[in-house]
């Protein structure tokens, strides 16, 4: 009985020390996948005009509105590392169209939708569960509510909920952000405009989550500004 129960022991400390070290390797591969992504979103920045700070303050505002949509924990954090990713697909487009000043013209736009098809192309077919997340997100971010939108007009809750709600806070930021070609929208005029879309360009569910945050969304404004970025 003695030797029986001393194997038992054995036993259980194995099953303890494996399971610590599947712990480990697990965290190990989560911390690889977000540097991918880190550095992925880093190369789509050498190329696009935006900066870093918008990347980060429209994966803040989309975890925002996650949380109170009411999702899970999990859902939250692997939007906020997925949602930067959104725009990879611009590596593929030709600065001619890309770093364009003015407005594009119908055949120019039609080029610039392609980046949507291009980042999915760039992040599925991965075994990465934040890989596929981020394929997603970058397929679907363009479309619209109300099925007008693009690559496949998609419409209502056929689109992803994870691209619904980057999509609300992708175009806020931009519409807050100053450019080179355009001015920062004041705040109370983007978020009529949010209002507006309500339905239309943008899920409803995902716009009342939004507007229900004004002061943390000011908050996370000031946070990440452009000229303020916090060193990491």
């Amino acid at each position: 009985m003695l030797m029986i129960r001393r194997y038992q022991l054995a036993l259980e400390d194995r099953s303890a020390w494996l399971e610590e070290e599947v712990r480990k390797a697990t965290a190990m591969l989560r911390e690889r996948e977000r540097e991918i992504i880190i550095r992925l979103s880093k190369a789509a920045e050498y190329r696009d005009p935006e900066t870093g700070a918008h990347l980060i303050r429209m994966a803040e505002y989309s975890r925002l509105i996650t949380k109170e949509l009411g999702k899970d924990g999990s859902f939250c954090d692997m939007l906020l590392e997925a949602a930067p990713m959104h725009d990879i697909g611009k590596v593929g487009i030709p600065d001619a169209i890309l770093l364009k000043p003015g407005k594009l013209d119908d055949s120019e736009f039609e080029l610039m939708k392609r980046h949507a098809q291009i980042g999915y192309e760039i992040l599925s077919d991965s075994p990465s569960e934040l890989l596929k997340f981020a394929a997603e997100i970058a397929l679907y971010h363009h479309e619209r509510f109300d099925g007008k939108g693009y690559p496949t007009g998609l419409s209502g809750t056929d689109i992803p909920l994870a691209a619904r709600i980057v999509a609300v806070a992708d175009v806020f930021d931009a519409l807050t952000s100053e450019r080179p070609y355009k001015k920062a929208w004041p705040f109370d005029e983007a978020f009529a405009l949010i209002e507006r879309e309500r339905g239309h360009h943008f899920d409803p569910a995902c716009v009342d989550a939004f507007l229900a945050n004004k002061d943390k969304i000011h908050l996370i404004h000031d946070t990440f500004s452009d000229h303020h970025l916090p060193i990491s």
